[in-house]
């Protein structure tokens, strides 16, 4: 797991082939701005969820198989839970079709994320995003997904 700020995302551009593409997209692109949903960079390889949501004190921690996630605040903040996978139990089978597994775990942290920070998770990181900072808070996220094995 990474957390930074945008300003320093030139940084990773180095840990997969198609960093580079979603930090400029970023840069180039008005996310606070666009329409919620689905939005296509490059096929199924890399493609953002632009979603708005009020915060909860409490999420399913999940994980990822096929899938690295850039997780960016557009706008509010929010903490998410972490932890690496090793440190969970599965709860719920992986569902290949959305490359989504939910997990429990007791050894569960959390970092804060506002407007402009992102995370990265790997296919190591548990996370739990979308939880309340101190009562439920509007925030709008853009989730890059971006294909491990190409």
């Amino acid at each position: 797991m990474i957390v930074d700020f945008l300003v320093n995302s030139e940084k990773y551009i180095s840990l997969h082939k198609d960093f580079k593409l979603v930090f400029d997209y970023i840069k180039n692109h008005d996310l606070k701005n666009m329409e919620c949903g689905k939005h296509i960079i490059r096929g199924n390889e890399v493609f953002f969820n632009l979603q708005e949501y009020d915060t909860k004190p409490v999420q399913k921690l999940e994980a990822h198989k096929k899938y690295i996630d850039i997780q960016v605040i557009v706008s509010g903040a929010e903490y998410m839970g972490y932890t690496n996978i090793n440190n969970t139990s599965l709860k719920e089978e992986y569902d290949e079709e959305k490359d989504v597994m939910f997990l429990s775990s007791d050894r569960v942290d959390k970092v804060y994320a506002d407007n402009n920070t992102f995370i990265i998770f790997f296919p190591q990181d548990a996370h739990m995003p979308a939880l309340s900072v101190t009562e439920p808070y509007r925030v709008k996220k853009a989730i890059f997904k971006i294909l491990l094995e190409q």
